[in-house]
C-alpha cells in the first residue's frame, strides 16, 4: 500500500513538470511571433523603401545631364585699330616728321605744325579721314582710356584745368609719345612718365 502512493506521488509529479515545461515553450513560441513582423510588414517596408528610392532618383538631375553655363563677361578692352600693321604705320609717319617746326595752324611737313595739326596730318595719311582739327575734337574720336591701357598708335592728350583736352600726341609705347608742342619747339618725342604728365593726363584715345 505504501508503495502505491509513492509511485501516484511520482507519477502525479512527474505529470506537473511536464505541463508547466509545455505551457512555458508554448508562451516563447508566442512571444516570438507577436515580436517578429509579418510576412505582409515585411512586404510593405520593401515597397515602401522601392518606392521612396524611386522618386529620389526621378527627381534627382543625371550627372551626366548637368552643364555649367559658360561664364560670360563682357570685354572692358576698347575697340582698337583691327590692323597692327595700321599702328606701326602711324607710329612711323609719325617719328619720320620729328624735326618739323611748330608753326601755328600747320597741318603739313611744307608748312610745319601746330599741336592738333600734327595728330590730324598722322591719321589722315594712314586712312582716318574723318580725323577732325582742334585737340578737344580729336579727344572725343575713339574709345576714351585711362593711362594703364595705353597702346603703340594710341592718341593720348593732356590738360592742366582737367576739364578738356588741351594738348596730345600719338602714342609709341614706352611711356613716350611723339608730338608738336609749342611755338619754338619741333616736332619730337616726349616722355609722358613724368610727374608732369602722369598729373596731367586727361584720357587716351583708342582710334578705331
Amino acid at each position: 500500500m505504501k508503495n502505491n502512493i509513492i509511485l501516484i506521488l511520482v507519477v502525479t509529479v512527474i505529470s506537473i513538470a511536464v505541463i508547466i515545461i509545455s505551457v512555458a515553450v508554448s508562451a516563447g513560441k508566442s512571444s516570438e511571433e507577436s515580436s517578429a513582423p509579418s510576412g505582409d510588414s515585411k512586404l510593405s517596408v520593401t515597397t515602401q523603401n522601392t518606392t521612396q528610392q524611386s522618386v529620389e532618383s526621378s527627381s534627382a538631375p543625371e550627372e551626366n545631364n548637368v552643364h555649367s553655363a559658360p561664364a560670360t563677361e563682357e570685354s572692358s578692352e576698347p575697340d582698337r585699330v583691327t590692323d597692327p600693321q595700321t599702328a606701326e604705320n602711324i607710329i612711323s609717319l609719325a617719328r619720320s616728321l620729328i624735326g618739323t617746326d611748330f608753326v601755328d595752324g600747320g597741318a603739313s611737313p611744307v608748312e610745319g605744325f601746330d599741336n592738333s595739326g600734327f595728330i590730324y596730318f598722322v591719321l589722315r595719311e594712314n586712312g582716318y579721314i574723318t580725323c577732325p582739327r582742334g585737340v578737344s575734337s580729336q579727344a572725343e574720336m575713339g574709345a576714351a582710356l585711362v593711362y594703364s591701357e595705353l597702346q603703340p598708335g594710341d592718341l593720348v592728350f593732356f590738360s592742366e584745368s582737367g576739364t578738356a583736352a588741351e594738348f596730345g600726341g600719338i602714342y609709341a609705347g614706352n611711356g613716350v609719345m611723339i608730338a608738336c608742342l609749342m611755338p619754338g619747339t619741333q616736332v619730337k618725342e616726349v616722355n609722358i612718365t613724368t610727374d608732369y604728365y602722369t598729373k596731367n593726363f586727361f584720357r587716351g584715345v583708342a582710334i578705331s
